[in-house]
């Protein structure tokens, strides 16, 4: 996927991205998942991100294997190891707690910066939520601010999910660490749902993405060496890994062009691409 004229002049405008790609997803006859109310929160910023695209719809298919793995991964966790909590960090315009079928019990607490879920809640205003919605205006870098939600909500919860989806890839190797320490301090927080890039990833991402981003803070930063055991240092551990690469086969939807899956032939070439961008469940131990 060529992103090189990508016109993003925030994060911001990733969110954006992701609603589009979702409501892209929804439109298909045989849509993995569906998010009724993708298209509205997408808007003209996100129809005329995609559209000024090399590629264009290119991104979806991976977009949509994301969500859909997620979405399992998320179900599967809240009911077998009954969480009452779900913490969304860098909720963005996601729609879960709208769409899934979630316990009316849960409380899903959404946070991001107050402008997101402004605009979030204007779109959705009067939309009911299928549990217990909470919005948090947070900057997740401000550690302080942080903690006390944390607090907070350990304070409040049994067991806990946190959910960052899309999100460490664009924090440095130490507000990651810091993250991970912060989580791991609330013991009602059991389990963390994340993407990860490898480092082959990341370079690959940032040949094509990086020059055409209009912002640092939209720069992409975090892909550990040591992959999930990056984690274990601070308490959480690698309970299950999917590959971006392999979901997208059983999924039916390629995230990487034809071309470039016929020169997967050995078995080498074929795990380093396994590996290069999946989804991984922590559990803390």
């Amino acid at each position: 996927m060529n992103l090189t004229s990508l016109p993003v002049e925030s994060i911001y405008d990733t969110a954006f991205l992701t609603a589009t790609y979702r409501a892209l997803e929804t439109e298909r006859s045989d849509s993995l998942f569906q998010d009724a109310h993708a298209q509205i929160l997408a808007g003209e910023r996100g129809k005329k991100l995609v559209e000024a695209m090399p590629g264009g719809k290119a991104g979806a298919a991976g977009c949509a294997v994301r969500t859909c793995v997620m979405d399992e991964l998320i179900l599967r966790t809240v009911t077998e190891n009954g969480v009452d909590a779900v913490l969304s960090l860098g909720a963005g315009l996601d729609t879960r707690p709208y769409r899934l079928p979630l316990p009316t019990s849960l409380r899903w607490y959404e946070c991001d910066l107050p402008v997101v879920l402004a605009y979030k809640a204007d779109k959705l205003a009067g939309v009911p939520s299928r549990c217990i919605l909470e919005s948090v205006a947070l900057d997740i870098t401000d550690i302080i601010a942080r903690q006390t939600f944390f607090q907070s909500v350990g304070m409040a919860a049994k067991a806990g999910l946190v959910v960052t989806e899309g999100l460490l890839i664009y924090m440095t190797v130490e507000q990651v660490a810091t993250l991970a320490t912060d989580l791991y301090a609330q013991p009602q927080f059991q389990w963390w749902l994340t993407d990860l890039a490898s480092p082959s990833a990341l370079r690959y991402f940032q040949k094509s993405v990086n020059s055409s981003l209009n912002s640092g803070e939209a720069t992409l930063k975090f892909a550990p060496e040591e992959g999930t055991e990056f984690f274990r240092q601070y308490g959480w551990k690698s309970v299950e890994f999917r590959s971006l690469l392999e979901e997208g086969q059983r999924l039916h939807r390629e995230v990487l062009p034809k071309s470039l899956l016929a020169q997967l032939q050995t078995p080498e070439h074929w795990e380093m691409w396994r590996r290069m961008s999946g989804f991984i469940l922590l559990k803390r131990h």
